[in-house]
């Protein structure tokens, strides 16, 4: 009895295969522009710590600058997972809100190296002229003003439902409360007596998230003792979902 043919890998194992080393690539890179910056990056260390050819990077990315893209694009992406997974915890639009304090922390805690890039070390490469792409910056810019933008309009929401004061405006309110959050992750990046480790991190912005939900409230949405009835509720990860 003939053999049958042995089947031969179709397009769907092929991209299937493309994505897991696609993945693998950025995950090293990743790493390797946490410790090492975008100057002191090899691709040679890249492909190394991915188990992939040299000549992988180049097919999937084109170069180093398309590496650091890529890598750009997937942070920004993976920052708005959080905050949808903030609003998915469902309770009150308020709850929502200050569930995003929590989700910021998760988003540091389980990818620092994607944090540290989109908040800090993306920053630092474009101004200092490692990386000048015009066109990266503006869509960076863009997927993070639609996520900020959704982040403001579920403030608005908690306003128009009467749990928030209406004598605040919503813009600012989420430019200093994400502002705030970055600035205390920062805390986590230096290396003096100022620095924080992710413990620290954790309890001050809980801190923070208690103090703010307290100074957000609108009276009726307050108990008989004067407190918040909003409770500040933690997310799952997307990583877990």
């Amino acid at each position: 009895m003939p053999l049958a043919p042995t089947p031969t890998p179709g397009p769907a194992r092929g991209a299937r295969r493309a994505a897991r080393t696609r993945a693998a690539i950025l995950d090293a890179a990743e790493a390797a522009f946490r410790v090492d910056g975008y100057r002191g990056t090899r691709m040679e260390d890249v492909a190394a710590a991915a188990d992939v050819a040299v000549g992988s990077i180049y097919n999937h990315f084109g170069d180093k600058d398309g590496l650091y893209h890529a890598l750009a694009e997937r942070s920004a992406d993976l920052f708005g997972r959080y905050l949808d997974a903030a609003y998915a915890i469902g309770g009150t639009p308020l709850e929502q809100v200050m569930a995003c304090g929590d989700a910021y922390l998760r988003f540091h805690l389980e990818h620092p190296g994607a944090f540290r890039f989109l908040a800090f070390d993306g920053v630092e490469a474009a101004s200092s002229g490692a990386v000048a792409d015009p066109e990266l910056a503006a869509r960076l810019t863009a997927k993070l003003a639609v996520t900020l933008d959704g982040f403001r309009a579920k403030i608005q929401e908690a306003m128009d439902t009467g749990e928030v004061r209406a004598d605040l405006d919503a813009h600012r309110l989420s430019r200093f409360l994400w502002g705030a959050w970055n600035g205390v992750v920062a805390l986590g990046l230096r290396d003096d007596e100022l620095a924080l480790t992710d413990a620290d991190i954790e309890a001050t912005i809980l801190t923070g998230r208690r103090l703010v939900v307290e100074g957000l409230v609108a009276p009726a949405a307050r108990d008989g003792g004067g407190d918040a009835r909003a409770r500040l509720v933690s997310i799952v990860s997307p990583d877990q979902t």
